[in-house]
């Protein structure tokens, strides 16, 4: 009877454990993270209409990058690829993060805080 426990206990073991790498594998991994203002959250990067008024329209995107001390080049790159109708583009956007050092993620995520913005960085 205990061996039949055992087993069983296994098996739910392996199935849990296929589901979380299947749902790791669905959902991808982000590099960036998540910025939410008022309720609502995107993913940095995201080239939703939301996120462009969240952000872009509203002025926040280019005073939150003047408040960094990343170089003038990375700024530039982060605000055009975020906000300019015809340069949008959630890779870029990732690729730029990622090649920041940790401590200019942790800058820019900061400025973020400071402008209003709640941050929840995802990391897999």
């Amino acid at each position: 009877m205990e061996e039949r426990e055992k087993s069983g206990h296994r098996k739910r073991g392996l199935s849990v454990l296929q589901f979380l790498i299947f749902l790791l594998l669905a959902t991808g991994c982000s590099s960036t993270f998540i910025v939410t203002k008022n309720g609502k959250g995107y993913y940095f990067g995201s080239t939703s209409e939301q996120l462009y008024k969240l952000m872009c329209a509203s002025g926040d995107l280019l005073a939150i990058l003047n408040d960094t001390g990343l170089s003038s080049g990375a700024k530039d790159a982060l605000y055009r690829h975020n906000c300019v109708p015809a340069e949008r583009s959630k890779e870029r956007v990732r690729e730029i993060y990622t090649a920041l050092s940790p401590d200019q993620r942790r800058e820019l995520r900061l400025a973020f805080q400071k402008h209003g913005y709640d941050i929840n960085y995802l990391e897999c």
